[in-house]
């Protein structure tokens, strides 16, 4: 297999067509026919399904994908360091992050990082946990940060912890819930979370049989991180989250933390890697930059 044969396969899963992926690639359309037929032949099966509207991948082209995405981001990442070396600085850095590492950890390494390499092209991009295991696994990200209560066993997957936040439950500042001190006095609140999993309405169910109380009707889930703000400031919604975690002042004044029996479980924030990545020079020095916000830098060099 050669790499432009897994490049035409990745870009064909990626847009969806033949003519698609040659526009993407800057090829012609017949040169990356070309190229799936002789993977095809060298794979021994058929990896596309023609179709009226496009092509899609065999279950043998979805298996062969996850490694050819793989081998096709590490060249590519080869590639650029050595670009790098020579005095080319066409470096870019995908970072996989989930909502709260976005708002804690990462402005203050982004504006250390900026300092030391400015020409660095940089792509945040959000998923939920996960979307971000499965980017790292076939490579797509260079690392991640996540947000979860438990850290995650995953053999392909290495999680370091970088600091760990209280979490309570809040109510917008002003809203006649505030004074609540107790679960009884929250049985017909709203329950707002971002949990993209089903968890949290079991985890709210557990948390109020332990006190003899039936569920909470009412829970909304929103995975929109601007969406989940904006009601969570505007409506009188009880709402799992770390205060300390919050960076403006501001918006950490206009919500009010509720005094009841038991708080949310503590939220653990952890860099992610694959397991044997080889990180670039580029990555290498965000991470530093992270963990030299968060002190865990200072502390090993102490050490």
């Amino acid at each position: 297999m050669k790499h432009h044969h897994l490049r035409a396969l990745v870009a064909i899963a990626d847009h969806g067509s033949i003519n698609a992926a040659a526009r993407a690639l800057c090829l012609t359309q017949p040169a990356i026919t070309k190229a799936m037929r002789e993977l095809e032949a060298e794979a021994g099966v058929p990896l596309l399904a023609r179709n009226s509207w496009g092509v899609t991948l065999t279950s043998d082209g979805q298996a062969l994908l996850a490694r050819a995405r793989l081998i096709v981001c590490e060249i590519e990442r080869a590639e650029a360091e050595l670009a790098q070396r020579r005095g080319i600085n066409e470096s870019r850095l995908r970072i996989g992050v989930s909502p709260l590492p976005g708002i804690s950890l990462l402005p203050p390494a982004f504006s250390r990082f900026r300092q030391g390499m400015p020409d660095v092209s940089v792509d945040f991009l959000e998923f939920d946990p996960p979307r971000l295991q499965e980017h790292l696994r076939n490579g797509q990200v260079d690392f991640g940060l996540t947000a979860m209560q438990v850290l995650a066993a995953d053999p392909f997957l290495q999680y370091s912890e970088l600091s760990v936040y209280p979490t309570s439950f809040v109510v917008r500042t002003g809203s006649p819930l505030a004074g609540a001190t107790s679960l009884a006095d929250l049985q017909e609140a709203e329950w707002l979370h971002q949990d993209a999993s089903d968890s949290y309405p079991a985890y709210l169910a557990g948390l109020f049989a332990r006190h003899g109380l039936p569920p909470p009707r009412r829970i909304t889930r929103s995975t929109s991180n601007v969406l989940f703000s904006t009601l969570m400031l505007e409506t009188d919604a009880v709402v799992p989250l770390s205060l300390p975690s919050v960076r403006s002042p501001y918006i950490a004044s206009l919500l009010t933390p509720l005094t009841l029996p038991e708080n949310p479980p503590d939220i653990h924030v952890a860099l992610v890697l694959r397991e044997g990545a080889i990180l670039t020079r580029t990555a290498d020095y965000f991470i530093h930059c992270i963990r030299e916000s968060t002190g865990l830098g200072i502390v090993a060099e102490s050490t």
